[in-house]
């Protein structure tokens, strides 16, 4: 059960990263468990836009997980805030240092995924050569691939959940009358996270699927005219190029993210491990 003081340090860190507005609706989802986007608009009386822009933020920074469900006879979107997701925020710089110690070479890759949420290859390339300074050596794009491949083998890094998974919050077994019901308790709202986090969890070999290098020379194609017709082409579901290009194209626009669990597995073993060689 998410108690007072922890909604309020929630809201807290949610304020001083994204502003006042973004923290209302987080504030909303944490409350009052899955809602509708008409629903957090109704309760929060905020214009659909702010609403819909605050939600989208806090699902680039995955703190906000969406799923569609059955309500009535339609399916519909709802949103659930991911209250431990949100305390993590306290632990970013903990988590640089795990990388710092054991990956070093990929630090800044970790950096640009805590910092900017969820983000593709492309974004974090980059990133990484836009903040190397002036008079330094760049990294080559093939350097960058082999250390954020380092990252997705140890599973520090993973490619993002499913954007909407079809999951009914009330289960089957629930009587007609109590489906329609809206989730309200913290207690709900902590086993509903739970279950929409295993709806949207790819499989472990989609979810921690390396870059490969044959990608990486297809996808330099990105910088010529005539993949832009490609990109264009398939926003509108028409594909006319080979079938590697098509691979390559959706490889580069695969989202990833930071895989708390393993930052936080490895945090709780450093701990441990102090203890033991304190107490002996």
């Amino acid at each position: 059960m998410v108690p007072q003081h922890g909604i309020l340090l929630a809201m807290g860190l949610i304020s001083d990263h994204f502003g006042p507005l973004v923290a209302k609706v987080c504030d909303c989802l944490l409350r009052h468990g899955a809602l509708q986007l008409p629903e957090i608009v109704r309760r929060l009386k905020l214009p659909p836009g702010q609403v819909k822009n605050s939600l989208l933020v806090l699902i680039q920074h995955n703190c906000v997980q969406a799923f569609s469900s059955t309500r009535g006879n339609r399916m519909v979107t709802l949103y659930l805030a991911i209250f431990d997701n949100v305390l993590h925020r306290l632990r970013f710089s903990k988590f640089i240092s795990v990388i710092r110690a054991d990956i070093p070479e990929s630090e800044a890759l970790i950096e640009g995924l805590l910092q900017n949420g969820r983000l593709t290859f492309d974004q974090l390339v980059g990133r990484t050569i836009s903040k190397v300074p002036e008079g330094t050596i760049r990294p080559a794009r093939e350097e960058i691939r082999m250390n954020f491949n380092r990252l997705v083998y140890a599973r520090y890094v993973e490619r993002c959940p499913k954007p909407e998974p079809s999951f009914d919050p009330l289960g089957d077994e629930q009587p007609t009358s109590a489906r329609r019901r809206v989730l309200k308790t913290a207690e709900e709202v902590l086993s509903l996270e739970q279950k929409v986090f295993n709806t949207a969890t790819l499989s472990g070999l989609e979810r921690f699927s390396e870059i490969p290098y044959s990608m990486e020379d297809a996808s330099k194609t990105n910088d010529c005219p005539h993949n832009a017709v490609v990109g264009a082409k398939r926003k509108h579901g028409a594909f006319e190029v080979d079938e590697e290009l098509n691979s390559t194209i959706a490889e580069t626009e695969v989202l990833w993210r930071v895989n708390f669990e393993k930052f936080i597995f490895c945090l709780k073993k450093k701990v441990c491990c102090c203890y033991h060689s304190y107490y002996g």
